[in-house]
């Protein structure tokens, strides 16, 4: 009985600064989150992902865009280079987005929306993810000091990969 409600306390849990919300999937729990509060980000929206393909999310980004969302997204160059990828989509649509240059993967799973909102965890940004893998995600509702370290590293991050290196790698894989 402990555990279980441990687990609950977990699941859907309010601090004295945010809330902390838990999903797993397969299931659209974690798609459907996160295209929430793209759909909902009015400022920024800032991605650090590993592979992207999961249709709805990346129609709910470049809707961002086209509301005028400053955006960037740094994501994994290989896996941007696999066939189901939408980064080509994303980049051709005017998303400020970069494939890494540095470090051996980018394999963080990370997003901050609007600096009030952040998501993390083993969640691809794909439509496996949704359907059938076993992953996590879990959202971080004005919960500023984690919000804080998130931005601080996707910040770091998009400062050390650079925007020529990311140019260089879209040039070479153009259509």
């Amino acid at each position: 009985m402990k555990k279980v409600l441990l687990c609950l306390l977990l699941l859907f849990s309010t601090t004295a600064f945010g809330k902390i919300e838990v999903y797993f999937s397969p299931s659209t729990d974690c798609e459907d989150k996160l295209v929430d509060l793209i759909n909902n980000s009015t400022e920024t929206i800032d991605v650090a992902v590993y592979s992207i393909n999961n249709d709805n999310i990346v129609n709910a980004l470049k809707k961002a865009q086209d509301r005028g969302v400053r955006m960037r997204v740094l994501t994994d160059r290989t896996q941007a280079s696999g066939k189901s990828s939408k980064v080509r989509e994303l980049y051709d649509s005017g998303v400020n987005i970069k494939v890494h240059s540095k470090h051996k993967i980018e394999h963080n799973k990370f997003a901050i929306f609007d600096g009030k909102m952040a998501s993390t965890g083993s969640y691809n940004w794909t439509n496996p993810a949704s359907n059938k893998n076993s992953e996590n995600c879990v959202f971080f509702i004005e919960e500023q000091e984690v919000i804080a370290k998130y931005q601080e590293r996707f910040d770091y991050l998009w400062e050390i990969n650079t925007k020529n290196a990311s140019d260089t790698w879209f040039n070479k894989f153009s259509k």
